[in-house]
């Protein structure tokens, strides 16, 4: 019998942390999200000590080999920390479900798992984001995408975290079909009505061509800010380390690169495009540089009468700051720069110790084709300062991005979730990875891929229809009954105590 145990466990386990290492950056296969709690929970609640250690080191190795692709530099201390961080975030749901749950519960203590889970994602995102967000898994489970737009995405992930317990429920108490038939039923219903309130708006509430367009072009660039970065990497140290250096010349954007943007920009208004968006750090410019573009740009979008949203890395003249910073400027038809918008979420070992951290405000301004709004690359995986576009009504995010190839498409389907949360459509300018145009209900207008293909210009006609969400209004309703419930089951526990 005991050899029989061992055999289930061994085989729970190994089963379970090999689909969880699926769910990762690396992969992010949809089933295995659904599949590696199952497993796990079934494992964790029979374990003993030395069961507890197995478990937490596989956590540890899945860590590292499921999120590899956000090392940008391939750093073996980074996969080491980023086993470590998922370890702990991850063991959470794990730890409390086995110490507020038991055998023979009733239904809603299945509710336990799910609600742990979803609240340290919650947490966790005001530090690193939603990476990790098991909701990003789901990105090609369209009609589940959409449930995003009443939960938000925290909902869809206790959607998927909720079937574990729902199973070992039966699993539990197979014999006794009254325990968990109801609860079966329940969970059925809901994952059934989800689905149809996703499939049925996925075709009821596509935008008419009678609504309006607008067409849109992506101009990127050919400088690899990476690639400079590694290049120049003993001078950013010391500007890093706070010693007084000039910043060199090599880094700076020399002038045929400045006239190929120019021109690309000039190419995308002949071809009819009203709004042009560059990539994060299409150009690293100092002063006179920044001066000398903006004064050409600011004639020409007179003229032509289009917005332009210019993305760079500028020298920063003020001493003692850090060195740069990562901006983008919109000009609009009448010549003038509605706002200066600095990156307020910073790559942690590549941005912060150059680059100065923005004031987290989404700009906005109002125009013809709705109201435009921007943030740059990862401002647009933190939640709660996304907010502030549902609040503002923002119809239209602008996104200058620059990915590399291990978070490549993970990281362009994340921005997504965004859109469908606040019904607003995301155009994406990505100078390494894939550029994308999406509208409010996640569907896709126009990608390319950078690794697979050479345009520099990309083009969409944007639907001039826009809607406010329920998500909008509620905000995160699912994160505070969440909370409120394990308040609840906590207090319930002691009682019986």
């Amino acid at each position: 019998m005991q050899t029989k145990q061992l055999i289930i466990k061994s085989f729970t386990l190994l089963i379970g942390m090999i689909t969880l290492t699926l769910t990762g950056i690396n992969w992010s296969m949809w089933w295995a999200a659904w599949l590696a709690p199952v497993f796990l929970l079934f494992y964790f609640r029979r374990a003993k000590k030395f069961d507890f250690v197995i478990f937490f080191l596989l956590l540890f190795v899945s860590g590292m080999l499921s999120q590899t692709g956000n090392n940008l530099f391939h750093l073996p201390v980074v996969n080491v920390i980023n086993g470590i961080i998922f370890c702990i975030l991850y063991s959470i749901s794990y730890l409390i479900d086995r110490l507020l749950y038991g055998r023979h519960k009733p239904f809603y203590y299945t509710l336990i798992f799910p609600s742990v889970a979803v609240l340290v994602e919650y947490f966790a995102s005001f530090a690193i984001g939603t990476w990790g967000s098991i909701a990003h898994t789901q990105f090609a489970i369209k009609p589940l995408l959409l449930l995003s737009a009443i939960c938000g995405i925290f909902g869809v992930s206790f959607l998927v975290f909720w079937l574990a317990p729902v199973v070992n429920l039966i699993i539990e108490n197979y014999d006794n079909r009254k325990q968990w038939i109801k609860g079966a039923l329940i969970y059925a219903i809901v994952l059934c009505t989800v689905m149809g309130y996703g499939t049925v708006r996925m075709y009821m509430n596509k935008p008419e061509p009678d609504n309006g367009i607008v067409k849109v072009a992506a101009i990127l660039s050919d400088i690899d800010i990476h690639e400079v970065v590694l290049s120049e990497q003993q001078s950013l140290k010391q500007l890093a380390d706070g010693i007084d250096s000039e910043i060199p010349e090599s880094l700076l954007s020399d002038s045929v690169a400045i006239k190929i943007m120019i021109e690309r920009t000039r190419q995308a208004v002949n071809e009819g495009a009203k709004i042009l968006v560059w990539n994060e750090a299409a150009l690293v410019l100092d002063h006179n540089q920044k001066k000398q573009l903006l004064d050409k740009e600011k004639q020409f979008c007179t003229d032509k009468g289009v917005y332009l949203l210019v993305s760079f890395l500028e020298t920063n003249s003020n001493s003692g700051d850090k060195p740069f910073n990562n901006v983008n400027m919109l000009i609009t038809p009448e010549g003038e720069i509605i706002w200066k918008y600095k990156k307020s979420f910073l790559h942690p070992y590549a941005e912060a110790p150059i680059v100065n951290r923005g004031d987290a405000r989404i700009p906005f301004i109002d125009t013809e084709y709705g109201r435009l709004g921007t943030v740059i690359c990862s401002d647009l995986d933190m939640p709660h300062f996304l907010k502030q576009a549902g609040c503002e009504d923002i119809n239209i995010l602008l996104v200058p991005a620059f990915d590399w190839e291990g978070i490549t498409p993970f990281h362009a389907e994340m921005a997504v979730f965004p859109g469908v949360e606040y019904g607003l459509s995301v155009v994406r300018a990505n100078g390494k990875g894939l550029t994308t145009f999406t509208d409010y209900l996640g569907n896709s207008l126009v990608s390319t891929n950078s690794f697979v293909s050479d345009e520099k210009i990309v083009y969409a006609e944007i639907p001039l229809l826009f809607i406010r969400t329920i998500y909008t209004a509620l905000g995160d309703l699912v994160i505070y009954l969440a909370l409120a419930y394990l308040v609840f089951i906590f207090i319930g526990c002691r009682l019986r105590k």
